[in-house]
């Protein structure tokens, strides 16, 4: 008699039986993948490029081309150390040709403009400029073509200044200011007032 054991499912030897058989071993576990490594890829010449662009505008101070061009910057005139400021002459222009009821020749207007700004004409201003005449003479003249523009003088003749309607507001206008300004340092009680008055030429000298 045969001691082979036999499956009571499938009439069959449990050797070849499959209930019998030992359960199969378990796969392997998978090998971990390898990273991939980016390579940077060379363009071969005359291969479209496929670089992408940023779309955020660069900050250099290169200009992209097709890109308009960046507004100018517009400077302001400053007035060298040691100048008086050209704009500073006008009160000054308006109250000598004032004193002469209106009109004045211009080398005497000059003249009595040196008087009335001895005290304000800087070191430079006494020196000798470029077109060979001192640079206050210049800066006041420069200063008169100014107030002819702006309606303060007219021509009434070759080298003479004539002041018009808008020339005496203007210089009542500087009048007022100045002492506008003398009554609030007077009420405020500063020890500047008599400061104040010596600078007050700087606005507009006197007249007679």
């Amino acid at each position: 008699m045969s001691s082979e054991a036999w499956c009571d499912h499938c009439d069959m030897s449990l050797i070849s039986c499959p209930h019998g058989a030992p359960p199969p071993p378990p796969p392997p576990a998978p090998e971990p993948k390898a990273s991939r490594v980016r390579t940077s890829r060379v363009a071969e010449p005359g291969a479209p490029s496929t670089e992408v662009r940023s779309s955020v505008p660069r900050t250099s101070g290169t200009r992209v081309p097709g890109s308009p061009a960046p507004a100018p910057v517009r400077r302001s005139p400053i007035t060298k150390p040691g100048r008086t400021p050209q704009a500073a002459y006008r009160p000054y222009l308006l109250s000598v040709v004032a004193a002469a009821d209106g009109r004045i020749e211009r080398e005497p207007a000059l003249d009595a403009l040196a008087r009335r700004m001895a005290d304000v004409l800087q070191r430079d201003d006494l020196a000798v400029g470029p077109s060979g005449e001192l640079r206050w003479r210049t800066a006041a003249q420069k200063e008169r073509r100014a107030m002819v523009d702006a309606g303060l003088l007219r021509s009434g003749g070759p080298g003479v200044w004539e002041l018009t309607r808008t020339g005496y507001e203007a210089l009542d206008a500087f009048r007022a200011a100045l002492a506008a300004s003398e009554a609030a340092s007077s009420e405020a009680g500063t020890a500047e007032t008599g400061t104040s008055g010596a600078g007050s030429s700087d606005a507009e000298p006197p007249t007679a």
